[in-house]
């Protein structure tokens, strides 16, 4: 009889094993064709089941890596009503957006040169960000690239700890562990960085964040860019991981146009956000005395005089500040690089005047107006109310900016600034 009862609870065991895999991290994202990717970070065999709209649905391979771990993914419509893994409610997107948080540029920055200290909160806040932006219960996070960042060993362990180079344990402490929490309760958009392309940590891209299937050959340069429509409005993704910001090619424009086209193909005149991780325009610094103006030259040949009517905004990262430049003739650019990496030298002045853009390739431009933000933060774009709300770490609101219904910053919104 006792082993009757033995045989039973091992039966019971194995199957309570196969419905819930273990998982390590689990969010959502959008991608493209209006879905929903549910990813999961396990380290079993066997992919988790998730119940979607009531339906059980196994989980399915995306890749493997070197027998550590597997990512499993479920591609499902983003007007889903209700997905559950292992019992764990995953979040989806809401049938009305209301706000969306945006935040770029955050791992820890250990490399030859800097050392940024990964077990201090304050130093390296992104958890603190995160937290947080937890509180605006944003419907949608967009994180405009740059995730890892630990590169080389950091030479204090008790301020950086061990983990670096391109591997699963940096992306987990890079990304996934201070994300382990705000992944149950709003899901993703993830720009790719230039710290994800084809010299850096693009391994990890492509298997855990990259919108489209996971593909085994080599490195692609660039991805195709996409549409994410939310009602309102719209964003484009695009691929500004390559493409250097000082010095071009002929095959980095060539790329970028093509991408390009497919954003002054689209007959939709809803407004667009374009989303980018390099700035067109960025970052106005004093270097003996002058301003020294900087971009990304790359872009700026191959369309930054393209922009479709509706485009209102750029949004960028790659620059560890906070920063809005309105623009003369080409869309706005807001720059959201200061969620955690260590943050760039930036002249202490709020507004900059009148700042003239000009380019080896003869090109100029007029930002009318530059406002600068200072330390480490996030911004949230509330749809209903038309702003677009910049906060510090703690949750301080440091500027607001109204924007007309076409989501065009307004000139002189100078709101709730400090």
């Amino acid at each position: 009889m006792i082993n009757i009862f033995i045989h039973l609870f091992l039966l019971l065991a194995i199957n309570f094993s196969f419905v819930y895999a273990e998982v390590l991290y689990i969010w959502s994202q959008v991608v493209p064709e209006g879905k929903l990717s549910i990813r999961a970070i396990i380290d079993d065999n066997v992919c988790p089941t998730a119940i979607v709209d009531g339906k059980e649905t196994i989980m399915l391979k995306r890749c493997d890596e070197d027998n550590i771990e597997k990512v499993c993914e479920l591609l499902v419509q983003k007007d889903v009503k209700e997905v559950r893994v292992n019992n764990v409610e995953i979040p989806i997107l809401p049938k009305k957006i209301n706000k969306i948080a945006f935040i770029g540029d955050t791992g820890c920055r250990i490399n030859t040169l800097h050392q940024q200290e990964c077990n201090s909160l304050e130093n390296w806040p992104l958890k603190k960000n995160l937290d947080s932006i937890a509180l605006h219960k944003p419907s949608l996070i967009i994180h405009v690239g740059d995730y890892h960042y630990r590169r080389t060993k950091c030479r204090d362990t008790q301020k950086c700890g061990s983990v670096h180079g391109y591997n699963a344990q940096t992306w987990h402490a890079d990304w996934f562990e201070p994300t382990k929490d705000i992944s149950q309760q709003s899901p993703f958009l993830f720009v790719r960085g230039n710290h994800e392309d084809c010299n850096r940590a693009h391994k990890g891209w492509f298997r855990y964040l990259d919108s489209y299937p996971f593909l085994s050959e080599k490195c692609e340069n660039f991805v195709p860019g996409w549409f994410l429509d939310i009602g309102l409005m719209k964003f484009f993704v695009f691929d500004s991981s390559s493409g250097e910001d000082i010095f071009i090619t002929k095959s980095d424009v060539d790329a970028f146009s093509k991408q390009f086209n497919k954003l002054t193909l689209s007959d939709s005149d809803k407004p667009v956000w374009f989303l980018t991780h390099r700035p067109l325009w960025r970052s106005p610094k004093k270097e003996f005395l002058t301003l020294k103006n900087h971009g990304n030259l790359s872009q700026i040949e191959a369309f930054g005089d393209d922009f479709p009517n509706n485009v209102a905004a750029i949004v960028s990262g790659h620059i560890h500040i906070a920063q809005i430049l309105l623009m003369d003739n080409v869309p706005d650019q807001i720059i959201v690089g200061n969620g955690g990496a260590l943050l760039h030298a930036q002249d202490q002045e709020n507004i900059y005047h009148n700042i003239e853009f000009s380019y080896s390739n003869g090109k100029n431009y007029l930002a009318r107006k530059i406002k600068n933000f200072f330390g480490f933060g996030f911004a949230i774009l509330d749809l209903n109310d038309h702003k677009l709300i910049f906060y510090n770490q703690d949750n301080d609101e440091i500027y607001s900016a109204e924007l007309t219904k076409d989501f065009k910053i307004l000139a002189e919104s100078d709101h709730h600034s400090r």
